[in-house]
């Protein structure tokens, strides 16, 4: 049933399919975050998933690796910037996909680039966040290849 649901909505699956990926998504909107799971998880990624930005960090701290942090910018209580920014000085090398549905100014935008972050604008096409994700996950990997440690 959802293959059918995902195939109608016309997307491909793609063939960089990682079943070794762990990606942390964060979003108060339980419809876009049960949709972009199950998106994922059909492409074959781990999810672990939180509508809140305090049960996300128990969600790091607890999962042995996060390759991705996908997360919401605005919800209520922390923001998903504040999450950012406290999971990046645990792990400097996490990738993180800013997701928002609110109007979010140039600046803003340019200033998550020049953090080394990627901003996506909802509503988006499920091929553009699967494109992106994989790009993060490619370039996260060659940053974790150069730490001395090689750690995840």
């Amino acid at each position: 049933m959802q293959d059918d649901f995902l195939w109608s909505l016309g997307e491909q699956r793609a063939d960089y399919v990682s079943s070794s990926s762990t990606i942390l998504l964060v979003d108060d909107d339980p419809d876009m975050r049960s949709l972009t799971r199950t998106f994922l998880e059909h492409e074959g990624y781990r999810v672990f998933s939180s509508g809140n930005a305090d049960r996300a960090a128990q969600i790091f701290s607890s999962v042995p690796r996060i390759d991705l942090l996908i997360t919401d910018l605005y919800m209520p209580g922390r923001s998903g910037m504040e999450l950012a920014v406290e999971l990046k000085g645990l792990r400097t090398e996490l990738p993180v996909l800013m997701i928002s549905g609110g109007f979010v100014d140039d600046g803003k935008k340019t200033q998550l680039q020049l953090d080394g972050w990627r901003f996506l604008g909802k509503p988006f096409l499920l091929t553009e966040l699967l494109a992106t994700v994989h790009v993060m996950l490619e370039l996260g990997e060659a940053e974790r290849s150069r730490l001395p440690d090689g750690r995840a």
